[in-house]
């Protein structure tokens, strides 16, 4: 696997250390540094800059400009550390030489050009290779995790498809036998009710992939849900949505309301003979869009329907999935009867141009 470019790149952090790389390695550089006149050790450690700041200067063009392109496509990695080892030589030597009369004049003396190159070379090792050896590990690291990121994500967008899935066809197979009850004798309504079930169908199609859709969106299928259940239940399913404008456009997973509003229906209507109220709220509360389901029946403990609690699990699991702490469901019985589910979701809006 060849490197990529950031691995190949020198940090420019490290610009810190060849300030104080002269200053840290005169005394092993400098020869009886500490018994030298101080204006004469000053001196000689002004002409240890010279080489500190002209090689690696030059390491970071290279290393910034040419080096990518040559070193990145080499896939073996001890074959990369030679080309590393002997460009690092290369602009030792070739620089070394070059500041050789520089950096005379700034330490006052003559230097042997064997010994000033040789000294290059090796300090340019010593900073250079550990810290290209570094770089690439720590690029490793972060592949992997980039990687281990990219499959958390994956699972958790797998689990949220196959709870969404649980979800749509649910409510499909009652809507289509209402149609098939409809049709001897009202057939137009049966008609109306069989459009407004391929609403439904085409919107759940439609939103199976998106995470999140805005809540009037959801809200008019919700609408559409409880004019197939009023076509079934005639008057004895009343219910109303009120939506604050304010929220109309706020963002929040698809089908996540009709869920509770099936519940609403079957326990709080369709077990009673004077069937019952629904009633969908939502409206702002802070930052939070806040989402309430209420009807007026006995509640999940006294319906004839045992129910498996399913969607509530469901809705639970998708809301931790999608907001982690920052959203939640709450419900219970409602005072004088009746049952209601609260939905508290983080006041989101799509980005508008």
């Amino acid at each position: 696997m060849s490197a990529s470019g950031e691995t190949l790149r020198l940090p420019r952090e490290m610009f810190w250390l060849y300030l104080l790389a002269p200053l840290l390695t005169a005394p092993l550089l400098v020869d009886d540094l500490f018994q030298l006149a101080w204006p004469v050790a000053l001196r000689k450690i002004a002409g240890n800059y010279v080489p500190f700041i002209a090689i690696p200067l030059a390491c970071h063009v290279v290393y910034e400009t040419a080096v990518p392109r040559w070193i990145g496509r080499i896939a073996r990695r001890a074959t990369r550390f030679a080309a590393h080892t002997l460009v690092t030589t290369v602009i030792a030597v070739v620089v070394g030489i070059a500041i050789l009369p520089l950096a005379e004049v700034a330490c006052g003396e003559g230097k042997s050009s064997f010994g000033f190159v040789v000294v290059s070379v090796v300090v340019t090792w010593a900073f250079v290779l550990p810290t290209l050896f570094i770089q690439e590990l720590r690029a490793r690291a972060e592949q992997i995790e980039r990687a281990e990121r990219a499959q958390r994500q994956a699972a958790l967008e797998a689990q949220l498809q196959l709870l969404q899935s649980r979800t749509n066809p649910h409510f499909f197979f009652n809507s289509i036998n209402t149609v098939a009850s409809l049709i001897p004798d009202n057939p137009e309504l049966a008609e109306r009710t069989l459009e407004r079930i391929a609403d439904i169908v085409r919107y759940a199609l439609d939103t199976s992939p998106a995470r999140e859709v805005p809540l009037a969106r959801e809200l008019a299928v919700v609408r559409d849900y409880l004019e197939v259940q009023g076509a079934r239940f005639g008057a004895r399913l009343r219910w109303s949505i009120e939506i604050d404008p304010a929220v109309e456009a706020a963002l929040v997973p698809p089908l996540i309301v009709q869920p509770l509003v099936e519940n609403a229906v079957l326990h709080g209507v369709s077990s009673r003979s004077q069937g019952g109220e629904v009633l969908v709220r939502a409206r702002r509360e802070a930052e939070l869009v806040a989402i309430e389901v209420r009807d007026d029946g006995p509640g999940p403990e006294g319906s004839s329907h045992a129910g498996t609690r399913t969607s509530i699990r469901d809705l639970t699991t998708r809301l931790q999935l999608l907001y982690g702490g920052s959203g939640r469901l709450i419900s219970g019985e409602r005072p004088g009867g009746g049952y209601y589910v609260r939905l508290e979701l983080p006041l989101r809006e799509a980005a508008t141009a």
